[in-house]
C-alpha cells in the first residue's frame, strides 16, 4: 500500500493514528495509578540492593568482627558505621540491641579472634555501612510516600490490604482499572505465574493458592490448611475495593474490610474444630 503526503493508502491519514496515539501514551504516563506503580517498583528494587549489599557486608566485615552477631542487617550496618571493635560504646549501640546485648557485643570485641585490619580497610567498611543506611533511609521515605500516594490513587484497596500490598498489586497487574477488571481468581494467584505454568504442563504438581497476596498477614500468619479459603475470600474483597477506587469513586473500604474479617473469623474458627 503506498502513501504521498503522510496519507496511507485510500486516503486515510496516518497523523490522526500518530497524534490519537501520542494522546494515549501521554495518558497512561500522566495518571496517577503508573506513578503508585513505579513508586512500589523503585521500593521493591531499593530493598532488594539494600539486602544484597548488607549480606556482602556481613562477609567482608565477618573477617575483621566475626563475633558481631545481629539478625537485623539494618541494625548492623548502623552498627558497623558507629564502632570500633576494640572499644564499642555500649550506649551507641544499645538503641539498636539493648543494653544486654551491646553489653555482650563490647565484651566479645576486646577478645576478638578477627584479623587486623588496617585503619584505612575499617573506614571503608564503615562507609560502605553508611550508604546502605542510606538506600534504607530512601526507601522509608519512598514508603510514607507510597502511602500518601495509594491514599489518593485507590483509598479503598489501601483501607482493605494496605499501601506497600496495594502498589505491588497495581504494578503486577498495569494498573488500577486492569486490576479492577480481572476475576478474583486471577488476583488470587496473580505473581505466581511459574507455579501456575508447571501446573498446567504437569497436573501431578498442584496448582497456586495464592501469588503477591500472601504477603497479606492474613494469609502468611495462618494455618496452611485454610491459606486457601483465606485468599480466595481477600482476592474477591480486593476486587470490590478496585472496583470502587476504579469507577465509582466511593469509599466503602470499612463494610469491604469488616465483612473480609468476619469470613476470616469463621474460616479459623471452623479450622480449630476440625
Amino acid at each position: 500500500m503506498g502513501r504521498k503526503n503522510g496519507k496511507f493508502g485510500a486516503g486515510i491519514d496516518r497523523s490522526k493514528y500518530i497524534t490519537k496515539a501520542k494522546e494515549k501514551t501521554t495518558e497512561v504516563l500522566r495518571s496517577r495509578d503508573m506513578y503508585l506503580a513505579y513508586l512500589s517498583n523503585c521500593i521493591e528494587e531499593e530493598e532488594r540492593v539494600a539486602n544484597q549489599l548488607g549480606e556482602r557486608l556481613e562477609e567482608i566485615y565477618g573477617l575483621y568482627f566475626p563475633e558481631l552477631d545481629v539478625k537485623d542487617r539494618r541494625n548492623y550496618a548502623l552498627i558497623v558505621a558507629s564502632i570500633k571493635r576494640e572499644s564499642v560504646e555500649e550506649e551507641k549501640i544499645s538503641t539498636y540491641v539493648g543494653e544486654g546485648k551491646a553489653r555482650q557485643i563490647a565484651e566479645k570485641g576486646k577478645e576478638s579472634i578477627g584479623g587486623d585490619f588496617s585503619e584505612k580497610d575499617v573506614q571503608n567498611m564503615q562507609k560502605m555501612a553508611e550508604e546502605i543506611e542510606n538506600i534504607y533511609s530512601l526507601m522509608n521515605r519512598h514508603e510514607k510516600y507510597l502511602d500518601d500516594v495509594a491514599q489518593e490513587v485507590c483509598p479503598n484497596l489501601r483501607y482493605v490490604i494496605g499501601a506497600k500490598l496495594a502498589g505491588k498489586l497495581v504494578a503486577a497487574s498495569g494498573g488500577l482499572r486492569k486490576l479492577a477488571d480481572m476475576p478474583a481468581s486471577t488476583v488470587q494467584v496473580m505473581g505466581a505465574e511459574k507455579a501456575l505454568f508447571k501446573h498446567l504442563r504437569n497436573k501431578g504438581i498442584a496448582p497456586p493458592k495464592h501469588g503477591l497476596i500472601f504477603q497479606h498477614a492474613s494469609i502468611s500468619t495462618s494455618p496452611k490448611k485454610v491459606r486457601g479459603k483465606i485468599a480466595r475470600a481477600l482476592a474477591t474483597k480486593i476486587t470490590l475495593a478496585a472496583k470502587a477506587d476504579s469507577y465509582t469513586k466511593r469509599f466503602i473500604g470499612p463494610q469491604v474490610k469488616d465483612k473480609f474479617e468476619k469470613r476470616l473469623n469463621d474460616v479459623l474458627e471452623k479450622a480449630k474444630k476440625k
